[in-house]
């Protein structure tokens, strides 16, 4: 018999939640970020990260007990024109978190709403595997720039 969810044996975990990077987060993010798993952009420093810019979000998953970032993205709005969202870095503390990466992807995109009509995100050529998240995401491949770029065009 399966046990019933307001059983105290059944821990609910804490809900995953899409935010802005602080500067407390950074220290956290350091212990995994040399090590990380790309799948999307460049890794760029942690402080150039914190540094503010009109057009980029800088955002970081939590989820689980700890609630201790798992995962890092960037994005650039109206990049590389107005409508667009460009997903400058993903980077994941470890390659079972990407469907982690998932929904932070869709939290993204429902928190983008009005802001981007497209999102697009360069695959790094030796990560084949954030080739098969991204179509997974359903995203389709372009070439351009000497990238390979993966374009989801969003949701009215």
């Amino acid at each position: 018999m399966a046990p019933k969810p307001s059983d105290p044996s059944v821990a609910e975990k804490p809900p995953a939640v899409l935010r802005p990077l602080r500067e407390g987060d950074v220290e956290a993010i350091a212990r995994w970020y040399a090590k990380a798993v790309v799948l999307a952009g460049s890794p760029v420093s942690l402080t150039d990260l914190l540094k503010p810019d009109g057009d980029r979000l800088t955002l970081v998953l939590t989820a689980g007990q700890s609630q201790e970032p798992s995962l890092l993205i960037t994005v650039a709005l109206d990049d590389p024109e107005a409508g667009w969202a460009t997903v400058a870095l993903l980077a994941i503390a470890a390659p079972e978190h990407r469907e982690l990466a998932a929904r932070a992807v869709a939290l993204l995109e429902a928190d983008l709403g009005h802001e981007a009509r497209h999102i697009r995100a360069a695959v790094p050529a030796d990560v084949g595997l954030a080739l098969y998240f991204w179509l997974r995401l359903g995203c389709r491949p372009i070439a351009a720039d000497g990238r390979l770029w993966m374009i989801r065009d969003l949701e009215a």
